[in-house]
């Protein structure tokens, strides 16, 4: 009997998704276990497998469309076989939910809803003229990560003109920068045209979650200024000891002494859930990354017992995955405590926004050397790093917070003893 293909939940978070792109047409044999179809989340897009065997005899849901979850997408069945029947047996009209934005006739086709500018816009960026033409695949394909095939969609990018640096010559969104710099300069050479850019799966999730957390958790904010000098002299020469292959950067150290912090602070690595706080016993710490179409924050799990070269090596898995759209859920979900750095972009201090359960969140800024008195009396200088602790303070008080950060500058400014912690 033919099955219905429903819209699945791929995150914790994830209330509708978008289908990005059918990787099997109408007609298609498809085999369960083998990815049939992309679909954006509000954390990624990844792929999702078909979860049986046998033709596509219908695509409900077309490319580029939203659909509510557990709301059908495709049937798939034997040949020949009445989809319409599945469909109605399964308690849906044989016709494209509504919130999908496409009408019946878009679906029959499989077409994509195209967004309408409000100003003349530019014609889709080009590859400079021999450039080599995209690798394929098997099935004809551009090979391309998900992440790059929406961000060349929403930017109107040609994927067939361009080369991959990736995986058997997978493009990647590395591989767009050329390109989107043309369509931006292209957009800024128009005067007073007003261009409205669609809203992402991930943008609008951004919007609605940090919205959220602003609303109904009530924030306030610790900034601390930490010495930095020790604390690079130790990077220094434990790289020097290691080996440049186990080289690790300033940020891997602020997780793991923000990790060992957390554990002698376990009020810190805490969430509130209504009518309790939960207080956890594993410190996962998510760290923000920045992408085109918004921001993610994978996890380290586990990070207050992890080395700082293991650390390193996590983190650069993850953001790689990240800015290629690789993540998967077990990546980004079960945070329990979250670091942004803008220092690295050269931000002296800023206060991030609470990223919901959680109950806090680092922003850390640049390291700066600064002018000091020292205990002499003399005039002398030191690296400082401002940090800020930003806290819901229906979990942490004010004195809880300010004894982590306490901790967390003592960690920094005698190292050797902070991992013994």
């Amino acid at each position: 009997m033919a099955k219905v293909m429903e819209m699945p939940k791929l995150s914790d978070t994830m209330k509708e998704g978008v289908v990005a792109q059918w990787l099997a047409k109408e007609g298609d044999k498809v085999t369960a276990g083998t990815p049939v179809i992309e679909i954006e989340t509000d954390k990624a897009t990844m792929e999702y497998e078909s979860p049986a065997s046998g033709v596509l005899l219908k695509i409900i849901v077309p490319n580029g469309a939203t659909c509510a979850l557990r709301a059908p997408i495709a049937v798939i069945g034997k040949a020949g076989e009445d989809w319409q029947k599945a469909l109605s047996e399964f308690g849906t009209a044989a016709s494209t939910p509504a919130s999908t934005a496409g009408s019946a006739a878009a679906a029959t086709q499989g077409s994509a809803p195209k967004a309408q500018p409000t100003a003349s816009s530019s014609q889709p960026a080009q590859a400079p003229q021999g450039s080599p033409i995209a690798t394929r695949g098997n099935n004809g394909r551009v090979k391309a990560s998900p992440l790059a095939k929406k961000m060349a969609k929403d930017q109107g990018i040609n994927l067939d003109q361009l080369s991959g640096t990736g995986p058997g010559g997978r493009i990647v969104v590395r591989d767009l920068g050329s390109a989107t710099k043309e369509t931006s300069t292209s957009a800024q050479s128009k005067p007073g045209t007003v261009t409205r850019l669609p809203l992402s799966m991930m943008r609008k999730t951004i919007a609605s979650r940090l919205a959220e957390s602003v609303q109904t958790a009530p924030h306030f904010f610790l900034t601390i200024s930490i010495r930095m000098d020790n604390i690079i002299a130790w990077r220094k020469q434990t790289i020097a000891r290691l080996g440049e292959d186990k080289k690790f950067s300033v940020n891997d150290v602020i997780t793991l002494l923000a990790a060992k912090a957390l554990r002698k602070h376990p009020e810190v690595n805490s969430s509130w859930q209504g009518d309790h706080i939960a207080q956890y016993g594993d410190v996962h710490v998510g760290m923000a990354v920045a992408l085109p179409t918004g921001l993610v924050t994978p996890v380290i799990r586990n990070a207050d017992t992890l080395t700082v070269t293991e650390i390193a090596a996590r983190a650069r898995s993850l953001s790689a995955k990240a800015r290629q759209g690789g993540l998967q859920p077990s990546d980004y979900q079960g945070g329990t405590f979250t670091i942004s750095n803008l220092g690295m972009a050269g931000i002296e201090s800023f206060t991030a926004i609470i990223n919901p359960p959680q109950a806090a969140i680092l922003a850390v800024g640049a390291s700066i050397p600064t002018p000091v008195v020292t205990e002499d009396g003399e005039l002398g200088v030191e690296t400082k790093m401002k940090v800020t602790l930003s806290c819901d303070h229906r979990v942490i008080d004010g004195a809880v917070g300010a004894a982590f950060l306490a901790t967390l500058k003592e960690c920094f400014e005698d190292p050797l003893s902070a991992m013994m912690l």
